[in-house]
């Protein structure tokens, strides 16, 4: 990962930002793969963008990230009698509108993370993350057959998709415009 977290690479990709596929998931995740076989991925985040509550959850893989310029917070969430109480959705991969409910009690542990710093987060581990604006992240997934996800709301109604879909050229320059403010 050595050579992928260059900053100058970093830079040139965010500098030609809108001529690459970048991805968009609508919590404020602006995300570019990098390599064929869906190891590494870059991310460049804009929590502003993102009104809702911030969805705990897991992965279907595990991973590491580092974080290339800008800062994170990442919190993670274990089951706890004396926790606070969420809603917990569980599906399967691929089929959300199938997912069902039950409610659990979670206590929450938060690290931040600055430039050049990694940490590293277990496919089951559930977490949250918030990010100044314009901080990018890379990461190293390792995906694992997972037959389950979790996300976990403090209501019924805040659900949001984890579904990715295309960033807009809109979304992509103004992404890779509040990122470039780092470098």
């Amino acid at each position: 990962m050595g050579d992928m977290a260059s900053s100058p690479l970093i830079r040139t990709l965010l500098e030609s930002a809108e001529s690459l596929p970048w991805r968009m998931q609508d919590l404020g995740l602006m995300g570019l793969r990098l390599d064929d076989r869906r190891e590494f991925r870059l991310h460049v985040w804009d929590p502003s963008r993102f009104e809702e509550e911030l969805p705990i959850h897991d992965h279907p893989y595990s991973f590491t990230s580092t974080v290339i310029a800008g800062e994170l917070a990442n919190t993670r969430y274990v089951e706890d009698d004396h926790g606070d109480e969420y809603v917990r959705f569980r599906y399967s991969p691929g089929a959300e509108v199938q997912r069902r409910s039950d409610a659990v009690r979670l206590s929450a542990a938060s690290t931040t993370f600055k430039e050049g710093e990694r940490y590293a987060q277990l496919a089951h581990e559930l977490h949250s993350s918030s990010q100044l604006p314009g901080t990018v992240t890379l990461i190293r997934c390792s995906w694992l057959a997972s037959s389950e996800l979790t996300v976990c709301f403090r209501d019924k109604e805040s659900w949001t998709s984890g579904v990715g879909r295309d960033a807009t050229p809109e979304e992509i320059r103004s992404f890779a415009a509040k990122a470039l403010e780092w470098f």
